[in-house]
């Protein structure tokens, strides 16, 4: 029921949302409504796979299995590939945040490459860029779970009673699909190692991740240095004030996935690392704090472009 509600919500939210974005007479918004109805859609499927699949998460001391409980009793390919849809929906949310950041700075700062974007093809091009982006982004995001989550008798033998205890489903009788990584096995002398397909994989996702970080924060930096200067005083009061209260919305856009989702995922990726158990009801009680913020954003986001 939770995330069938959620979904609702976030179908009517967003849907209202990109109504809104997509009709205002607003000069402030321009082009820039493009970038907030692709956002908003993308909320719209990931509260559609979180309804799909009713994710869950099983923490470990050395890892974590990811599985849909809609999708126990699906072939294993569905259930496998169904996670790895999720993953690519749920991280594109980053690369369309970053987007944002640096159409703004763009338009706030006019750097030399602009100039690219000034044609009458500008829109052509802001979509070939984004586009191109979204590619490389979801190819890096499917590599990395094709690393170290994929799915191997090692991991189902070691997950199973695990599974079977926290949700009394013995996944050894099913045809089951799953993702999940296990950072340290046990080792022939009683210790644990590393595994460094899995270590590898983890960095390279906190890799994609902190190359959008680094993005926004330079652009967010940037922005507000060129509203300070000399030079943006030579815009009109009511310019500035809208660049101002668009880049407000930016910064709440992004408040609210990193509270509810980029802090809860982080602590699912970090707790395995530094040896922190979660085990039982935390992995699925991080990993449904994720499935608010699609219904969540666009409320917030109305009152920028009403």
């Amino acid at each position: 029921a939770f995330t069938y509600g959620l979904f609702a919500l976030s179908l009517i939210t967003n849907g209202f949302f990109i109504a809104i974005a997509m009709t205002t007479a607003s000069d402030s918004i321009g082009r820039y409504r493009f970038l907030m109805s692709g956002f908003a859609l993308m909320d719209i499927l990931v509260a559609a796979n979180h309804m799909f699949m009713m994710p869950s998460v099983q923490m470990t001391p050395v890892g974590y299995i990811f599985f849909g409980y809609h999708l126990i009793e699906a072939p294993a390919w569905v259930g496998t590939y169904s996670g790895v849809l999720f993953v690519i929906f749920f991280y594109q949310t980053f690369i369309i945040l970053a987007f944002h950041y640096i159409y703004r700075y763009a338009v706030v700062c006019d750097p030399f490459w602009c100039k690219w974007f000034s044609s009458k093809y500008s829109t052509r091009n802001w979509m070939l860029i984004a586009f191109a982006a979204q590619i490389l982004y979801t190819l890096g995001f499917y590599e990395v779970v094709k690393i170290g989550f994929m799915p191997s008798e090692y991991k189902l033998r070691y997950h199973q009673p695990i599974i079977l205890n926290a949700t009394g489903i013995d996944i050894s009788q099913l045809d089951f699909g799953y993702l999940a990584i296990m950072i340290r096995k046990s080792g022939g002398s009683g210790g644990e190692v590393w595994e460094r397909d899995a270590v590898v994989s983890i960095l390279g996702a906190f890799t994609l991740c902190l190359l959008t970080v680094i993005v926004i924060l330079l652009c967010c930096v940037l922005i507000m240095k060129e509203l300070d200067n000399a030079k943006s005083m030579m815009m009109s009061k009511v310019t500035r004030s809208m660049h101002g209260q668009l880049l407000k919305a930016l910064l709440v856009q992004t408040a609210i996935p990193t509270v509810f989702t980029y802090i809860p995922l982080g602590t699912i990726f970090v707790a395995p690392f530094i040896g922190f158990d979660l085990a039982g009801i935390f992995g699925d009680l991080l990993i449904m704090s994720c499935a608010v913020f699609p219904a969540l954003d666009p409320i917030i986001m109305i009152y920028f472009v009403r």
